[in-house]
């Protein structure tokens, strides 16, 4: 393939996004796609929103740019532990790119470059799964005008209960509760702002319904579901003690296994803080909404941390990536 083949080929591939919050199934649908011939999909790194800032008026695209590029890029630790970029690899590609390209054919170009280190350079469709995203659909949506969203939502009781049992998020019911509610809260208007866009998927029906469930997902991909699908765990990767169960094959049981985990205390101040949103979902409760004042204290908490997650990247890139990265080894989720 001459260069400019190869330029027009990673140009008409097709990218799509996997948001949701947290601990809601996002690792399960991207192994699960990621198992198609046709799709690859890249663990979780925060790259084009870490980027955008700095580079997408950029339409001068010199040698020196594309190399601070992919210097900005691997700031992203996740860059190198999770897919193993390497700078010359990425750099060599960037290189074939037109001095006038744009930001968002540049981002398309690495998660190609991932792509072909996973003998998947013919994928016709390019996938991305990320939960922080859940708060930039507007900006990726304008940035790649093609992209697909699935959004994946999980009964907030469980999410909760979930998050309590790994160290990567505060612990408090009522912070989680109300953290539940700031990744899900917006994606019902953006559907609206984004018609055939956007496609919402409940956890629980992809745990009980599977392949039906695919069914849906493969339709609104625009392509043709196949049954290795079903035999995801067999080629898991990225497998770390909090999503292990990715290697395992799906537990339909798993869907409810929150029932009698939860105190009706609980329970109770978190339909108080979901509220209305939790029942658009099809989450409800026979219980009486009721927050106490006991729960005030941790409502706050997950303001503040809602807001510090909003304002970090507002931050320049490098005090930003120096706080992630802090953070992130704290928690383990990178251990170097």
């Amino acid at each position: 393939m001459t260069t400019q083949e190869e330029y027009q080929s990673i140009l008409e591939k097709q990218l799509f996004f996997i948001t949701g919050r947290g601990r809601s199934g996002t690792w399960l649908l991207q192994t699960i796609l990621d198992t198609h011939p046709e799709i690859c999909v890249a663990p979780e790194a925060l790259f084009v929103i870490h980027l955008y800032r700095k580079y997408r008026k950029v339409n001068n695209w010199t040698s020196a740019k594309k190399q601070a590029f992919v210097r900005d890029l691997l700031l992203e630790k996740k860059m190198a532990d999770w897919w193993q970029t390497k700078p010359e690899s990425a750099l060599q590609l960037l290189e074939k790119y037109p001095i006038e390209t744009d930001f968002s054919s540049l981002c398309k170009a690495i998660y190609y470059e991932y792509a072909n280190r996973q003998n998947k350079a013919t994928a016709h469709l390019l996938g991305d799964k990320n939960p922080e995203y859940s708060l930039h659909i507007p900006t990726l949506a304008r940035l790649f005008p093609e992209a697909r969203f699935i959004h994946i939502a999980r009964d907030p009781r469980a999410n909760v209960l979930s998050y309590q049992k790994v160290s990567f998020d505060v612990s408090n019911v009522a912070a989680l509760a109300y953290r539940w509610k700031l990744y899900n809260q917006d994606i019902q208007a953006l559907q609206e702002e984004f018609p055939n866009r956007i496609f919402v998927l409940k956890y629980e029906n992809l745990l009980t319904n599977t392949e039906a469930t695919l069914k849906e997902v493969c339709v609104f991909l625009q392509i043709e579901f196949t049954p290795e699908l079903l035999n995801f765990y067999k080629s898991a990767r990225n497998v770390f003690p909090w999503n292990k169960k990715i290697a395992e094959p799906i537990d339909p049981e798993k869907a409810a296994d929150w029932k009698g985990n939860i105190s009706p205390k609980d329970e109770a101040a978190i339909f108080s803080i979901c509220g209305e949103l939790a029942r658009d979902f099809g989450y409800t409760t026979d219980l009486k909404s009721n927050l106490s004042p006991t729960y005030i204290p941790g409502l706050w908490l997950g303001r503040l941390t809602g807001f510090l997650e909003k304002l970090l990247f507002r931050l320049p890139l490098s005090w930003r990536m120096f706080v992630l990265n802090i953070y992130r080894r704290w928690v383990k989720v990178l251990e170097k």
